[in-house]
């Protein structure tokens, strides 16, 4: 008499469904983050980009500035006399993507943000390295999770994770 030693056709539909099950929850896991995610690299970003400009503005004695929008910000430097937009490797527009907002606070006062970014900067990184006091934050559309960035008014600014649920 002779036995097969191999698998049936049940067997074998049974672990692909099972696989197929772990994959779609581990996909939908993996989903649910990414908007937390995203929101902190954005943040980062900003940061780092506004540390950047400060860097800037002190190596090349001029001043730069942020502007802000709803969704997005970018970057300008005051020379003769006007504040011109900058466009460089480093520092250019960047605009949210997936509903993300943007609220903006300078010396304790909450500006309202448009959808265009406005003629002057907001922010203000001076030639000596003094950056205007701010608070900017990141939010999804709920406005409960987000990506905070402050800073005291001087070089020095901090950035972390804002929970308000």
């Amino acid at each position: 008499m002779k036995h097969n030693h191999g698998f049936t056709l049940i067997e074998i539909l049974i672990v692909v469904v099972i696989i197929s099950i772990l994959t779609v929850l581990g996909v939908q896991m993996t989903n649910s983050g990414s908007v937390e995610r995203n929101l902190q690299q954005q943040g980062q970003i900003l940061q780092s980009s506004i540390e950047y400009a400060c860097d800037q503005a002190v190596l090349q004695n001029i001043p730069y500035g942020v502007k802000f929008a709803l969704n997005g910000y970018t970057f300008s430097r005051f020379y003769q006399q006007q504040w011109l937009d900058i466009e460089t490797e480093y520092l250019f527009p960047h605009l949210f993507n997936q509903g993300f907002m943007l609220n903006l606070e300078i010396d304790d006062q909450n500006l309202v943000l448009d959808e265009d970014f406005s003629e002057i900067p907001q922010l203000l990184c001076d030639a000596n390295g003094q950056l205007s006091e701010f608070v900017a934050k990141i939010t999804d559309a709920t406005e409960l999770h987000g990506y905070q960035v402050k800073s005291d008014g001087l070089w020095q600014m901090q950035g972390g994770w804002v929970d308000e649920s």
